[in-house]
Parts: structure tokens; C-alpha cells; sequence
């Protein structure tokens, strides 16, 4: 369930670093970020089928862990970067401002990617389920329009941290 969602979501950034690079004139970055998303895409294609499969198998089970993973978020690996005498939870966050302002990953895309999950899987449709996993549907379909009106109250902060692995 993981990898579908994170899969995804690397592939925007990847795409969106292409872009930036080529347009900053840098064509060499721009076509080894390409490559990449090119590589997450056909990834989440196999995760997602692979999801697909699991929900005819057991579609209350993989509801609930649908539920799960929405309910603890998903952490991306640039969760676990290093700098040099700072806490990993105050430089992801500095990042994560970081991609929201050069528009490279962006609260709208996690809300776009799990919208997109939840079509791509017919969670709408999915039949056969327990009590707890019709509680989980429920939960995953309205989960969207809530991050969309948290999303419209969060304002990004001005760049407040230089990164010591960036040059510019």
C-alpha cells in the first residue's frame, strides 16, 4: 500500500526537479530526474497492481490497512535526511517547506495522489466488506476534502534555512 502512494509521489518530484533543471539550463540533471520518474511511474504501476489484486483477495483487510496507512501519513525516505547538528524532524521540515515553495512536491499532490488511489481501486465500489472495513471506507472517502480545507489554511513559510548540501 505504501509504495503505491510513495512511488507516485517521487514521480512528481522527479518530473517537477526535470523541469526546474531544464529550465535553469541544466539538461543533464534534468535528464537523469527523467529517468528516475520515469522508473518511480512504472513502479507504482506494479505496486497499484498489486494492491488491485490484494482488494479481490480480501477487500476488508486491505481497506483496513488502506485506513491504517492514511491515518499514521506517509513519510517519505527525505524523511530520513542528515545534517550536521540539526534534529531530523526540523530539517525535514525545513525541506518539506522547501518543495512546497519550488512547487517540486506539494500538499495538493498528496491530496491528488490519494484521489487518485481511491479511483484507480474503486474504493467507492468495493463490496464484500466487514463492519470495520465499510468504517474504514468511510473514513478513507471523506479524508480528502478534509486535507483539501487544512490544506487551504496552511501558509509556507519564507525560506528560513540554507541546506549545506546545496550550492546556489
Amino acid at each position: 500500500m505504501y509504495t503505491s502512494f510513495q512511488e507516485l509521489a517521487t514521480n512528481v518530484s522527479h518530473r517537477r526537479v526535470a523541469s526546474l533543471s531544464k529550465k535553469s539550463g541544466n539538461h543533464l540533471l534534468a535528464k537523469m530526474c527523467g529517468l528516475v520518474a520515469a522508473d518511480e511511474a512504472r513502479h507504482a504501476n506494479a505496486y497499484k497492481h498489486f494492491v488491485t489484486r490484494i482488494f479481490e483477495l480480501d477487500p476488508s483487510e486491505m481497506m483496513l490497512a488502506f485506513e491504517d496507512m492514511m491515518k499514521r501519513k506517509i513519510v517519505m525516505p527525505a524523511h530520513f535526511l542528515r545534517e550536521s547538528g540539526m534534529k531530523i524532524s526540523e530539517l525535514w521540515a525545513h525541506f518539506s517547506d522547501a518543495a512546497q515553495r519550488c512547487m517540486v512536491y506539494t500538499t495538493q499532490d498528496y491530496i491528488d495522489i490519494l484521489i487518485s488511489l481511491i479511483k484507480e481501486w474503486g474504493i467507492e465500489e468495493i463490496s464484500g466488506l466487514n463492519n470495520e472495513a465499510e468504517k474504514a471506507r468511510d473514513y478513507l472517502m471523506n479524508l480528502p476534502q478534509r486535507l483539501q480545507r487544512l490544506s487551504e489554511r496552511i501558509k509556507i513559510p519564507e525560506k528560513q534555512y540554507e541546506f549545506k548540501w546545496l550550492s546556489v
